[in-house]
């Protein structure tokens, strides 16, 4: 399963910077201008569809040898829905590593919450983090940590100029 995720994030990686990630990116932003600015929305779709199928289908082969068995609920249930929307809506949607963060971050909270608590709590802790993040930050941990990192070089430098210069003086 190791080996499965490392492909699917050097896959998402591989292209997050190739043409066809820009393309995803413009389809994700705006897909009205996109088409319009000459970007092959529904050829992207179609790949998109396919590659994500595809994953899907390499994540969900596995998936009987590690449970032994299956049944409808064990494949189907509310918990796989719901994990599988939330773990990249907390991270972040707009980069590779939102996903990732948010998988790692919400599957460590998951099981300390089974371990500590109990398992019936798992789904009120998701969907209660994701209305959190839905309404505090909705471009996940990723979108805050970039609007963080944009925001404070400008705070430092803003003090720093009123610290150093002297009132009237030409900079």
């Amino acid at each position: 399963m190791m080996l499965l995720a490392i492909g699917a994030i050097t896959i998402a990686r591989l292209i997050e910077h190739s043409r066809l990630g820009y393309g995803f990116a413009t389809i994700r932003d705006d897909e009205l201008a996109a088409e319009a600015s000459g970007v092959p929305t529904l050829r992207l779709k179609l790949i998109a569809t396919t590659l994500s199928g595809a994953l899907m289908g390499m994540a969900g082969a596995p998936f009987p040898y590690y449970i032994g068995f299956l049944q409808p609920d064990s494949t189907f249930g509310l918990d796989y829905a719901v994990n599988s929307i939330a773990m990249p809506l907390i991270g972040g949607t707009t980069s590779w590593v939102g996903p990732l963060v948010g998988a790692v971050l919400l599957g460590s909270l998951q099981q300390i919450a089974t371990v500590t608590i109990s398992s019936a709590v798992n789904l009120l802790i998701v969907g209660c983090l994701l209305v959190g993040f839905v309404i505090i930050a909705p471009s996940g941990i990723i979108g805050l940590v970039h609007k963080y990192w944009q925001r404070k070089p400008e705070e430092f430098v803003g003090r720093r100029r009123v610290e150093t210069e002297a009132p009237g003086s030409v900079p």
